[in-house]
C-alpha cells in the first residue's frame, strides 16, 4: 500500500480512536485488554507514538527518559502526541533513516504502516471499550494489515524473537492453516525453526479460515471471538491458531 494511503488512514483512525475516547466512560475497561480501562488505553497510544518519534530522532531503541511527560487531560495528551508523529512523518517522509524493532526494513516507511496498523486496532479497542458499534475497517488497509501480521510478526518475529516463542514453535509443530480474504490469500505453516506464509492456499492447510480483510484481521489480534470467521477443514487446528497469535500480537 502507497504511503499517502496509509497516511491518510493513519490520520482517519486516529480521529475514529479520539471520537470513540472521548464517548467513553474514562474508567471502562477495555474488553480485550482487561488490564487497561480507557484512561490506560490512551496512555499506550500516547507512547507508541512518543516512541516512534525518538526512534526516528535518536536511531536507536528508545528508553524511558527519552519519551516526553505529556500534560492535559487524555484528549489533550493525545492530541499532542499525534501532532508530534505527523509532523515527524511529514518533515522526513518515508524513505528516511529511522530506526526500527523490524531488522529488514530500517526506515520512516515502516513506522507509517505500523501506526496505521496500531491506530487501527486501538480504535476499535475504544469503541468496544464505548459500546460503540466496531467500525469496518477499510478493505486494503485491512488485507495490509493481515499480511503484515503474517510477514512481519509472524515470520520475521518467530525468527528474531525466537528465545522467546520457541516453545510455541514446537507446541504448534505442523500446523498449517489457510487463509482468504477479498481477492487475497496466504496458508501459514508453523515449524520448529520458525513460521513459514506462502501466497495462496495450499493442500498443506488443515484448515481454512475466511471471511472479510476486517473480520480476520481482527481475528488475528484476537479483538473478536474464535468463532467470528468461517472454518472449513479441522476447526481444532485453526482454534490452535488463534491461541497461538496471541504471543505474536504484541
Amino acid at each position: 500500500m502507497d504511503f499517502p494511503v496509509l497516511h491518510s488512514h493513519l490520520v482517519a483512525e486516529a480521529a475514529r480512536f479520539k471520537s470513540a475516547v472521548l464517548a467513553a466512560d474514562p474508567k471502562a475497561v477495555v474488553p480485550c485488554c482487561p488490564d487497561w480501562d480507557v484512561t490506560g488505553l490512551v496512555d499506550h497510544v500516547v507512547e507508541v507514538y512518543d516512541d516512534k518519534v525518538a526512534s526516528m530522532r535518536l536511531l536507536r531503541e528508545p528508553v524511558e527518559a527519552d519519551l516526553p511527560v505529556r500534560q492535559g487531560d487524555v484528549e489533550a495528551r493525545f492530541d499532542d502526541a499525534l501532532a508530534e508523529l505527523l509532523g515527524e512523518f511529514a518533515a522526513r517522509g518515508p524513505e528516511t533513516l529511522s530506526y526500527t524493532w523490524y531488522g529488514p526494513d530500517q526506515t520512516t516507511g515502516f513506522w507509517i504502516r505500523r501506526m496505521a496498523q496500531e491506530t487501527l486496532i486501538h480504535r476499535v479497542d475504544a469503541e468496544q471499550a464505548a459500546g460503540l458499534p466496531v467500525t469496518v475497517a477499510d478493505g486494503a488497509l485491512a488485507a495490509d494489515g493481515v499480511d503484515e501480521f503474517f510477514e512481519v510478526m509472524m515470520a520475521w518475529g518467530s525468527r528474531a524473537y525466537r528465545e522467546w516463542v520457541g516453545g510455541v514453535l514446537e507446541a504448534n509443530d505442523g500446523l498449517s492453516i489457510g487463509f482468504a480474504t477479498e481477492g487475497r490469500a496466504w496458508t501459514v505453516s508453523v515449524t520448529p525453526e520458525g513460521i513459514d506464509v506462502t501466497d495462496g492456499l495450499t493442500s498443506k492447510a488443515r484448515a481454512t479460515v475466511s471471511g472479510s480483510a476486517h473480520e480476520v484481521l481482527l481475528w488475528l489480534w484476537r479483538r473478536t471471538s474464535v468463532e467470528a470467521v468461517t472454518v472449513e477443514g479441522d476447526k481444532a487446528a485453526a482454534v490452535a491458531f488463534y491461541d497461538m497469535a496471541d504471543t505474536f500480537a504484541q
